[in-house]
C-alpha cells in the first residue's frame, strides 16, 4: 500500500502543478501558427539546397569575374587601335615587297670600306689631276704657239706652191 499511497501522492503533486503549465500551453497554442509555417519550408528548404551548387559556381565565377574586369581595362586601349591594326594587317604584301628590296641593300654594307678606299683615290686623283693642269698650262699656250709658226709656213709653202706654176 506504500506504493499506492505515493503514487497517488505524486498524482496529486502533478495537478497540483497543472495550473503552472497552463500559461505554458498557451504560449505553444500561440506558436501553432509559427510551427505551421515552418513545417511548410520543406519545400523552401529542399528548393534552396538545389540552388547550392549554382551557387557555387557562381563563386566561382567571382574570380573569371574579377580577371575579364581587369581585360575591360586592356581591351578599350585596343579596341580603339583595331583600326591602325587592320591597315597593317593590309601591309603584309607591302612588307615582303620591302624585305626583298632590304635585302640587297643589307649587302652595302660589305661596301663601305671598297668605297673609303675608291674615296681616298679619287681625292688622290683629283691632287693628280691638278698638279697635271698646272703642268699643261703652260705647255698648252707653247703648243699653241708652236701651232700658229706651223700655219705661217704652211701658208708660205703653199703661196710658193701657186706661184711657182706660173713661172
Amino acid at each position: 500500500m506504500r506504493n499506492v499511497t505515493g503514487e497517488i501522492g505524486a498524482n496529486v503533486q502533478a495537478l497540483m502543478d497543472l495550473p503552472a503549465v497552463i500559461p505554458a500551453l498557451k504560449r505553444l497554442g500561440e506558436a501553432a501558427p509559427a510551427i505551421e509555417r515552418i513545417a511548410g519550408f520543406d519545400h523552401t528548404l529542399a528548393q534552396i539546397a538545389a540552388i547550392v551548387p549554382a551557387l557555387e559556381q557562381l563563386a566561382e565565377l567571382g574570380a573569371t569575374l574579377d580577371a575579364l574586369a581587369e581585360l575591360a581595362v586592356t581591351l578599350e586601349p585596343l579596341a580603339t587601335v583595331a583600326p591602325a591594326l587592320e591597315r597593317l594587317a593590309g601591309l603584309g604584301t607591302t612588307l615582303d615587297e620591302l624585305v626583298k628590296v632590304i635585302e640587297p641593300i643589307s649587302h652595302l654594307a660589305t661596301l663601305v670600306p671598297t668605297l673609303v678606299s675608291l674615296d681616298d683615290r679619287i681625292k688622290s686623283l683629283e691632287v693628280t689631276i691638278g698638279t697635271l693642269s698646272n703642268t699643261l698650262g703652260p705647255l698648252q699656250s707653247t703648243t699653241e704657239r708652236v701651232g700658229r709658226v706651223v700655219e705661217r709656213f704652211g701658208s708660205r709653202r703653199a703661196g710658193k706652191a701657186q706661184a711657182e706654176p706660173n713661172l
